[in-house]
């Protein structure tokens, strides 16, 4: 069991001054988790607890098949990440293939620790709560129990192509994955080799999905063509394609440069009650925001530059929405709804200590400086 947030206040660690930057946030029901190579810095929104840090190096390693050694050289970076729909739960892979649960109420604290065959690419909880499903580089789905949390995962369904990200319907029945290879395959759960659907027009890698909470029957996908469809996911039906590059930039590069970039998407997130969706492209230094109307429809597109490239964003709820930096001095940047409108806005306190421990621990942390990966 873990100690209390308070009792493991994040301090500086004994070590090697190897960067450890800040990769991936992550926000649910007054949780969050902030992660960059091996570690997380994990707590609350809003509370006088302070954050600290678990690191995925001192987890256990699988034991080395007899005859062999566990090499002592893998790298143990975080490959994804995410909360339970209530935020009681937490789960983490890593680039050693371990799969690590913890429960967040009223503590943090480890339940297990279990093993994937391949590396993992996306991870998510089913709305129930009972299932963690994860989806790893070979193309297939593995589903692990959070109630008998020692059992091994069970094997749902499998593609031809590396998965990218996948999602689980509100009502628990159907798993959704898409593919580098330009698809989105829509799976009964009781049955995966029974699919529903499949959602095609992409013209590159699809590299995120999502599922507009409140929103019936509603998927949205981002990809390496620099689209981001809207689709009924029972029919495979596309209702809308937004060009991202067809939306006004202000203060953004001249026109010739916009011509050249791929607009890649590479995080597609939805905002609690699902009227608002981020978007954030590879290499672009800002972020793209649509409300979801009746039609269905994306629309009011709204891009707010910043004078860097956002690492990862998530919504803290509604009207609010964090985004991570890659500056060290400068990590967390906060947006609000106001005047009908997303804009920029000082940090409120909560924020300011969170900023405070990421950049405390910028420098002083092991593990690797994290390498895109193919």
């Amino acid at each position: 069991m873990m100690s209390s947030p308070r009792a493991v206040a994040v301090t500086r660690v004994c070590g090697s001054p190897d960067l450890w930057i800040p990769r991936m946030l992550r926000l649910r029901a007054g949780r969050l988790c902030v992660a960059g190579g091996s570690r997380l810095l994990l707590g609350a929104t809003r509370c006088d607890e302070s954050f600290f840090i678990f690191d995925c190096a001192d987890v256990e390693r699988r034991p080395a098949p007899v005859g062999q050694e566990t090499s002592s050289t893998d790298s143990e970076k975080i490959l994804a990440a995410a909360f339970s729909s209530s935020g009681d739960y937490f789960a983490v892979t890593d680039d050693s293939k371990r799969l690590v649960l913890f429960k967040t109420s009223p503590i943090w604290e480890k339940i297990s620790v279990r093993w994937v065959s391949r590396r993992c690419t996306s991870l998510t909880f089913s709305p129930c709560e009972r299932w963690i499903l994860v989806a790893d580089k070979s193309g297939d789905v593995f589903s692990f129990s959070v109630e008998s949390a020692q059992e091994e995962g069970r094997l749902e369904l499998g593609h031809l192509s590396m998965l990218l990200d996948l999602v689980v319907t509100l009502d628990g029945r159907h798993i959704i994955t898409c593919d580098r290879d330009e698809k989105i395959r829509v799976s009964l759960w009781e049955a995966p080799h029974d699919i529903s659907a499949f959602c095609l027009g992409h013209r590159e890698f699809v590299s995120g999905l999502a599922l507009p909470p409140g929103q019936e029957k509603l998927l949205l996908s981002g990809s390496g063509d620099g689209t981001l469809r809207l689709w009924s996911y029972e029919t495979g039906r596309e209702l809308q394609s937004c060009s991202i590059s067809s939306i006004e930039r202000p203060e953004g590069p001249q026109r010739d440069s916009q011509e050249m970039m791929r607009f890649a998407v590479s995080r597609i997130c939805c905002s609690p009650g699902g009227e608002s969706v981020a978007v954030l492209c590879d290499g672009v230094p800002g972020t793209y925001l649509f409300t979801i109307t009746d039609g269905p429809r994306l629309v009011h597109p709204q891009y707010i530059p910043l004078c860097y490239v956002p690492v990862d964003l998530d919504f803290g709820n509604s009207t609010s929405l964090w985004l991570l930096s890659p500056i060290k001095d400068h990590p967390m940047e906060l947006l609000q709804y106001r005047d009908q409108r997303w804009q920029v806005v000082p940090l409120d306190n909560n924020m300011k200590a969170l900023s405070k421990a990421i950049t405390e621990n910028w420098e002083q942390m092991e593990g690797e400086h994290p390498q895109a990966e193919a």
